[in-house]
């Protein structure tokens, strides 16, 4: 009898620790639960955070682009200006001419002499380039990547080759031709070093070089932007682009 109820307590001792193990169990599957759907919010909001570093590079980046345009289109207005204020100048001298009965010669300088060889090219120079900036600023890319390409065969040391080169860079570029486009970026490095577009242009060879996933390659340029451009827009966006690889672990 006295075995009975040891056996009875024993079963019944079982049963409980048994029913309160499980209660844990269940307890802990439910905290597991709950900590895994807690790590995946937090990981789609760590994406969604990159997608919108991305997204706010692109906007800067375009940003940058559109202002460099708006430079360039500053700066070939007053050369338009320039230029009109010439011809409205040999008008004026021709109806002086005429005026005073003396026939007007085939098209002259306004000091009355024929065109000159280098103004000839200079003109020639000037319109290639501003045909082709004109064909960029429009978003015909494929028209200003060929315009671009004239001018620096027949110009390779032009006024404005080491401009030529990084635009037919970004022509490439916003095409997604990134091969293209890092080949035309490094030529303004090794061919114009002390241009004023070095820094933006070693800054798109790095972006060119994350695109193609030369990532370790892409790293070592933009470490160069920031050193070698300290207080930059070209260095700030170089680091920019450099956390996010620290993010995306490349």
């Amino acid at each position: 009898m006295r075995l009975a109820s040891t056996l009875l307590a024993s079963g019944l001792l079982l049963s409980a620790t048994l029913a309160h193990a499980t209660a844990s169990n269940k307890e802990l599957e439910a905290r597991a639960n709950e900590l895994d759907s807690r790590l995946a919010t937090v990981e789609r909001a760590n994406q969604s955070l990159v997608t919108m570093q991305q997204q706010i590079e692109s906007a800067r980046a375009e940003l940058r682009t559109l202002r460099g345009q708006i430079e360039e289109a500053r700066h070939e207005l007053k050369m338009m200006q320039q230029q009109q204020r010439e011809l409205y100048a040999d008008l004026d001298r021709r109806l002086l001419l005429i005026e005073n009965g003396a026939a007007p010669t085939a098209p002259a300088a306004v000091d009355g002499t024929a065109p000159s060889e280098e103004s000839i090219r200079a003109a020639d120079e000037s319109g290639l380039y501003g045909d082709a900036f004109a064909a960029l600023k429009a978003g015909r890319y494929p028209e200003a990547v060929r315009g671009f390409q004239l001018y620096l065969t027949k110009y390779p040391d032009g006024p404005r080759a080491d401009s030529a080169a990084y635009w037919l860079g970004e022509a490439n570029y916003v095409q997604k031709e990134y091969q293209a486009a890092l080949v035309s970026y490094l030529s303004v490095l090794q061919k114009y070093p002390d241009s004023k577009r070095a820094a933006d242009a070693q800054l798109k060879v790095g972006f060119c070089q994350y695109e193609l996933k030369a990532f370790r390659n892409a790293r070592a340029t933009l470490e160069k932007v920031v050193s070698g451009y300290p207080g930059t827009e070209a260095a700030r966006l170089a680091t920019e682009r450099l956390t996010r690889m620290d993010v995306e672990k490349r």
